[in-house]
């Protein structure tokens, strides 16, 4: 599977860690134990045979029932023990729940396990495929709306935030112009922080301005975002209100809120369980989760006043 997905002994021998020549017996093997010829093998390229094709998709069902099984027993085994696998993004409420779900675990019940994002699949498939039981995240408009998962909303904010340093961007905030933030590199979340808004953001700039950025730097947390901020890195632009969520108010940036109208449901930040969770551990922790974020909100909003 790994040789027809990339096309090469070399490489797949790299991402395999073992030698070339292994990779090669490997395959020899295979074709001599099913008696096919798999590959065609071009000067500078490799060519699955009519045989190889009908095998290489056995192999991936084979591969995605192995995968599903593990998943499946790794779920049986947490309820058994009676853990709870919670998912927090790396936003700076994702940082204050986890350290606040950590020091405080006797009131949560039954073991947690606190798991960052990864790169190796979306916050949505790792709860359908039930690798977690709980995904705490933020997403850009209807981004979170999945009809196999319910969703608890903690917050929704309006609009967009564009904070810069003052000392190398020199932006009128009285007269603040979005375009010119353009001829900048932005600053933006990826796709693992805030589903949905580089996407739209890249679109909207082409369709409303005719023009992208010329560099776009994308982070997945919101401390990685504002620290190349207030270096100077760029122009951050992100969903909500980004200045209160992301503690601007400790820095000296420059910091306008604009599009407020266009985005009255800009960024959510919700809780995700699946539809029809029915373990008493998991949907306890989530209420737990819950009241967690609200006293950390109204704290929050209490020094901002």
């Amino acid at each position: 599977v790994r040789l027809a997905d990339c096309g090469s002994f070399s490489e797949t021998a790299v991402i395999q860690k073992i030698s070339q020549p292994a990779v090669s017996q490997r395959i020899a093997r295979l074709e001599s134990t099913t008696g096919l010829r798999l590959f065609l093998r071009h000067q500078e390229r490799l060519e699955l045979t009519r045989d190889g094709k009908e095998l290489l998709e056995i192999a991936r069902k084979i591969l995605a029932e192995h995968e599903g099984l593990e998943l499946r027993m790794g779920r049986h085994i947490r309820e058994s023990k009676g853990i709870v696998r919670a998912m927090i993004d790396a936003s700076f409420a994702g940082a204050r729940l986890a350290r606040n779900l950590v020091d405080h675990k006797q009131g949560t019940p039954g073991q947690l396990e606190i798991v960052r994002p990864g790169s190796h699949c979306t916050w949505v498939e790792a709860l359908e495929q039930h690798d977690v039981d709980i995904v705490v995240t933020g997403t850009f408009l209807q981004a979170g709306n999945v009809p196999t998962l319910q969703r608890v909303e903690l917050d929704r904010q309006r609009g967009t935030t564009i904070a810069w340093n003052r000392v190398y961007f020199d932006f009128d905030i009285v007269n603040f112009s979005f375009p010119e933030t353009l001829r900048s590199t932005i600053l933006v979340p990826s796709e693992q922080l805030i589903p949905g808004y580089l996407p739209f953001l890249e679109k909207w700039c082409h369709d409303s301005y005719g023009t992208l950025p010329p560099d776009v730097m994308a982070f997945d947390t919101e401390e990685g975002a504002r620290d190349a901020c207030v270096a100077g890195l760029g122009v951050l632009i992100f969903p909500g209100d980004a200045a209160l969520r992301m503690s601007m108010n400790a820095t000296d940036l420059g910091v306008v809120k604009t599009f407020e109208f266009l985005l009255p449901d800009a960024f959510s930040y919700s809780i995700y369980v699946r539809v029809g969770e029915r373990n008493q551990g998991v949907l306890q922790t989530a209420v737990r989760i819950a009241d967690d974020f609200r006293i950390a909100k109204r704290s929050m909003l209490g020094q901002k006043a």
